[in-house]
């Protein structure tokens, strides 16, 4: 599990990395990029990298829940917001490109579901204060995972519809009953 920095400095570090991972990710194969060579291309030591991370791994879970807890105020269920969630993906899509080059999507489902499930997440403590039960946990990740879903047909698809287009596919699907379409 990586660190969950609260200083200046380790936050940018952290930040480094994760970008210096991206980079990378873009050039080559995840399976390839060593952690000297993430180090270097951050500017940062192993040991401020290992202070940071156990793991090569646990630096891309950083940089996909980074990524979805900056999409925080892209709350797709909320009907104005639906618009800012696509047009946030679409802006974002670097990870997407770099996650399907390597066959790494499904991380960011999983990752998608660790911040609802923990509680340190704010994503968590969101749903808490909204009046969703411990018990909906499950009909929630159902519907975040649908909507990636969407998400991902609309990356595979080069973002072939606008995103209003999108936002008003959702919309429709979260708002009408199957039997009435």
């Amino acid at each position: 599990m990586y660190r969950k920095c609260v200083t200046e400095i380790s936050v940018r570090h952290q930040k480094q990395a994760e970008d210096a991972l991206l980079a990378l990710m873009e050039k080559m194969p995840y399976e390839d990029i060593t952690v000297t060579q993430l180090c270097q291309s951050a500017g940062i030591t192993r040991r401020i990298f290992y202070h940071l991370f156990n793991n090569k791994a646990d630096a891309l879970f950083a940089l996909i829940d980074h990524l979805l807890l900056d999409s925080e105020s892209y709350h797709p269920e909320l009907q104005d917001d639906i618009l800012r969630f696509f047009l946030y993906w679409k802006e974002n899509h670097k990870l997407l490109d770099v996650l399907q080059e390597n066959n790494l999507a499904g991380i960011l489902l999983e990752r998608l579901i660790v911040c609802v499930l923990d509680e340190s997440y704010d994503l968590h403590y969101w749903l808490k204060h909204n009046g969703w039960a411990e018990a909906e946990k499950d009909v929630i990740i159902f519907h975040l995972t649908g909507v990636m879903g969407l998400v991902f047909r609309w990356y595979y698809s080069g973002f072939r519809d606008t995103p209003e287009e999108m936002a008003a596919l959702l919309k429709k699907i979260l708002t009408k009953p199957l039997a009435n379409r």
